[in-house]
């Protein structure tokens, strides 16, 4: 064997590829056979056997997770990270995601986070620092875990060390560098005070079933899995969604990278849009179709839209293909109707529904809203002037004026956008914060003004 030209003629190397594949879940190298083959040729040469043939046999008489396939793992799994990673996630987290989680949690006071692919650790770690430094006192008291897994362990290994060098560094605020972290070898440690509630194992995410509680990978209040699945075939990427929704309590957090959403994850769990990213919460089985899981979503529509300049936020139902077809009532079509239509993606015939209801109830603000809603989502129609024709009838419509600043804001209208987001403040101001938004699907007014804080501060300027 005297380099990768020789491996790539083997004819036992499209086998030995299947296999690695199959049991990594890096469909990556399906197209990619030179850099696969170089990787095989490193450990071909390190036990010194004849060719491929011989090295496929050596993986398939090893039980799973065995030393030489975790050998070849540390070889071709891509491990390239840093800390607080997609900052617009991270600030989501802080202004959205925690603040709801700590009142969902109130009563058991516990959180559990999981970082799954998580390298080398920087993004678990860069959890426990957030954690740390906006809701040390919330917390006080709290039992919280942060578990990272990965399949390599040699980014374990030096995820446990917590060392780093300036490359995974470059993201982290000169404040933070000062605050977490001390010099060491010309490189950097993080401080235990910011790595006592974080604790690392080994996870492959391609073969192992989830949830997967002998490992304690269930019940998680959020769960980062970023620029893992880009890696996966679609089945395997498939399968893993449905893995990560049953490890999620209901109502958990799911961030994925900006690259990786799919119909698999809007069909299981409602996106919700922050400003530059989108996330994903798992809806609510306790909650009716027409009303919606308890959610952070301004929208209860579904899935999201191919490019981030369009996304709207639904409300899946939890086992949509049970849902019984809505049966129009005998003077036409509902309300409910219309939702549940919108909620398995039937949007013309959602839009169909509406044109009906906005006949028959003209002066019934909730239909032009949805109308607005439905418009914006199939490209067709003017959202802007079906929601303006809700806040006419209702001004009080908060969510009207959410999904009207948004769609100002989609258009780089960005004054107007603002005004809108103001007009949204104003109409939630002296609410009790625990009460339900109106139209918005078990979504709470302290909740949309989180999400309001996201796009326009409190001081108002953006």
């Amino acid at each position: 064997m005297t380099g990768a030209l020789a491996v790539l003629g083997d004819p036992a190397f499209a086998p030995l590829k299947d296999l690695v594949i199959r049991r990594t879940g890096l469909a990556y190298y399906a197209d990619k056979d030179s850099a696969l083959a170089e990787r095989v040729r490193r450990r071909i040469e390190a036990l010194g056997l004849q060719g491929c043939r011989a090295y496929l046999t050596v993986l398939e008489r090893e039980r799973a997770g065995g030393a030489e396939f975790q050998a070849l793992v540390n070889e071709i799994a891509i491990g390239e990270t840093f800390f607080f990673r997609y900052l617009e996630q991270f600030e989501a987290l802080r202004a959205l995601v925690i603040p709801e989680c700590l009142r969902r949690n109130a009563g058991v006071r516990a959180l559990r986070v999981w970082s799954a692919g998580c390298s080398i650790g920087a993004e678990a770690y860069s959890v426990e620092i957030l954690l740390k430094r906006a809701f040390a006192r919330a917390l006080d008291g709290w039992s919280v875990s942060i578990i990272g897994t990965d399949i390599n362990h040699a980014f374990l290994a030096q995820a446990k060390a917590a060392t780093y060098g300036d490359w995974a560094m470059r993201g982290v605020p000169d404040d933070v560098r000062a605050d977490c972290f001390e010099p060491q070898d010309g490189g950097w440690r993080l401080k235990p005070a910011y790595r006592e509630w974080t604790r690392f194992s080994h996870f492959n995410l391609a073969e192992s079933a989830l949830p997967a509680y002998a490992e304690g990978l269930a019940g998680f209040d959020v769960v980062l899995c970023r620029n893992v699945m880009i890696y996966f075939d679609e089945p395997s990427r498939a399968r893993l969604v449905r893995g990560l929704h049953d490890a999620l309590v209901d109502g958990g957090w799911l961030l994925v990278g900006h690259a990786e959403a799919g119909m698999e994850l809007s069909t299981l769990f409602t996106p919700v849009s922050v400003p530059g990213a989108t996330l994903y919460r798992k809806p609510h089985p306790l909650c009716t179709p027409a009303m919606a899981p308890v959610v952070t979503v301004p929208e209860p529509l579904p899935p999201p839209p191919p490019a981030p300049s369009r996304r709207v936020h639904p409300v899946p139902a939890p086992a949509p293909a049970a849902r019984p077809e809505p049966e129009p009532a005998a003077g036409g079509p509902t309300l409910d109707d219309l939702v549940a239509l919108a909620d398995r993606g039937q949007w013309p015939e959602a839009l169909e529904a509406c044109e009906a209801l906005v006949r028959r109830e003209p002066m019934n603000a909730a239909v032009h809203y949805y109308r607005g809603l439905i418009e914006e989502q199939l490209g067709v129609g003017d959202p802007v002037a079906a929601f303006r024709r809700a806040l006419y009838l209702d001004h009080d419509l908060a969510l009207a004026q959410y999904h009207l600043a948004l769609v100002h804001w989609r258009r780089g209208q960005a004054e107007a956008a603002r005004r809108a987001f103001r007009g949204a403040r104003l109409s939630l101001a002296g609410r009790d914060p625990d009460a339900p938004v109106a139209h918005g699907r078990g979504l709470s007014v302290r909740e949309l003004s989180a999400m309001i804080d996201l796009w326009l501060p409190a001081g108002g300027a953006r």
